[in-house]
């Protein structure tokens, strides 16, 4: 993997100019900005099953008390629904078809790491002089073979609950005590179970917390498929089995599906919890930026399906919550803007007085300003577009040229029920709105693929070739080789 120093020689071939310096930054009054950014990805937490997101159940009580404290965003997207694209996108500000990165295909294709052309938010913080550091528990996808680790002094991926990580990294902090660092913690609990061992329920808690959440299991629920043959289906694999239909799924059954998945949930919370506890009494929620989101939620048959493989909201929509350090004079307050997981990057070094990177502007002006932002053009996954216009929120699914579209007027129909596309009137009424909108999807789906396709060329040594113009966007995106590529590409719908 290459580094930032050789990244930095690429950038002088290329007329990028980067001005570093080493230490806390100040902003323009000379205030005192953030020495530590604490980034926690609570990986399948959906937004509507905590407190502060409006959940009636006690989920995350101790989350709730930071919510309390801090900006909480309650209409926050992801940008993608699988975990390895998704945080791909949190770390580096772009969308997921620029970076590109996603897992190993069912026909064995090769893996599609992260650029190393591209800059991640840890090699910003890393150049300035902050210490580094990322702990993740999905080992098969953010280790280093995805290029995960760039940008990190220390790196650590396996698959392990989150007691392992917190601990470690407890370890790791009274060894090596730092004044200015970047932490990146990724933690797994939530998410549905493998049950490669043998068969287990699809989320995991404690007992207690099972019997307050989920109650007894219903009559005939095991964890497992019934049908002849799918008997060893459990856990995830049982889950998938209900979403194509190959396994019935009883209303009991469901109910009890979610108590387990809010078991876990507050299992976590109550980890948390304890882990804040031990950073308090070593000092490092000092002068910290604490930044809480997720990767994707999980659906519950809302619209057909479980998991996580739909693009409606129970899965798109994820928490962000953004604790400030009593110095920046930050109030609590909830913002309503459409924001999404791109925003992270550019956001949070700004917010440290650091170059923003990435493909969206950052939010940091409108939070310290106390200003509502404007909301974001949601690119999720690719093919779906969420936004608003002056007739209110919509979400617009497009995916491919043989299927046709979907629309979700999001103002009045929040719960995404009906498919207006669906209608041939509304399409006739509603025509020059959904051309627009079909416009704008396409349109930054191709300046995506064509900005991948320049992070690939850069990879290859091709930097050489980029045009002045080119160049030029490199710049204004604040990545060391992250531009448009130079070739017209076949548009194909995304």
């Amino acid at each position: 993997m290459d580094s930032p120093r050789s990244r930095l020689a690429l950038a002088a071939v290329l007329l990028v100019g980067l001005e570093c310096s080493c230490g806390p930054a100040q902003d323009s009054s000379g205030g005192a900005l953030p020495q530590r950014v604490l980034l926690i990805s609570l990986d399948t937490l959906r937004a509507d099953h905590t407190g502060f997101g409006g959940y009636s159940k006690p989920t995350t009580p101790f989350l709730d008390t930071l919510a309390e404290r801090g900006v909480v965003f309650d209409n926050h997207f992801s940008n993608s629904n699988c975990t390895l694209p998704s945080h791909a996108t949190m770390l580096t500000g772009l969308h997921y078809p620029s970076h590109g990165v996603r897992p190993v295909d069912e026909e064995k294709e090769d893996i599609h790491p992260l650029p190393s052309s591209a800059i991640t938010m840890a090699e910003r913080f890393q150049e300035m002089g902050y210490a580094t550091t990322a702990f993740t528990s999905h080992g098969a996808w953010l280790n280093s073979d995805y290029g995960f680790d760039q940008g990190f002094d220390h790196f650590v991926s396996r698959w392990c609950e989150a007691d392992l990580i917190m601990r470690d990294y407890l370890e790791l902090v009274d060894e090596r005590p730092s004044e200015n660092s970047f932490t990146f913690l990724h933690f797994f609990d939530i998410h549905s179970d493998s049950a490669q061992s043998g068969p287990c329920l699809p989320y995991q808690s404690k007992p207690r917390l099972v019997e307050r959440f989920a109650g007894e299991a219903p009559p005939g629920f095991t964890g497992c498929s019934t049908g002849v043959g799918r008997e060893n289906n459990c856990a995830s694999n049982y889950l998938k089995d209900i979403s194509t239909k190959a396994e019935p799924l009883l209303e009991s059954h469901r109910q009890y599906l979610i108590g387990l998945y809010d078991a876990g949930i507050r299992l976590l919370d109550e980890k948390l919890r304890v882990f804040f506890a031990e950073l308090e009494k070593r000092g490092q929620l000092e002068n910290t930026l604490i930044v809480i989101t997720s990767d994707h939620g999980e659906s519950f048959f809302e619209h057909g399906s479980m998991l996580h493989d739909t693009h409606h909201d129970e899965v798109a929509k994820v928490p962000l919550i953004l604790v400030f350090p009593p110095e920046t004079g930050v109030a609590p307050r909830r913002v309503q803007a459409l924001t999404q997981s791109t925003d992270l990057a550019p956001t949070i070094l700004d917010l440290c007085g650091l170059e923003p990177i990435g493909q969206v502007a950052s939010l940091a002006p409108a939070i310290m300003l106390n200003e509502e932002p404007e909301d974001g053009q949601i690119l999720f996954h690719g093919h779906v577009l969420v936004g608003s216009d002056e007739q209110g929120e919509y979400k617009y699914v497009k995916v491919g040229e043989n299927r046709p579209p979907h629309f979700f007027d999001r103002s009045l129909d929040p719960m995404e029920a009906h498919n207006s596309c669906g209608d041939p009137q509304f399409q006739v009424d509603h025509r020059d709105r959904l051309l627009s909108i079909s416009r704008s999807l396409n349109k930054l789906y191709e300046d995506c693929k064509s900005l991948n396709e320049t992070l690939v060329s850069l990879d290859s040594g091709q930097g050489a070739k980029l045009s002045p113009e080119r160049i030029a966007e490199l710049k204004s995106l604040g990545y060391l080789g992250d531009s448009d590529g130079e070739e017209d590409e076949q548009s194909q719908s995304p």
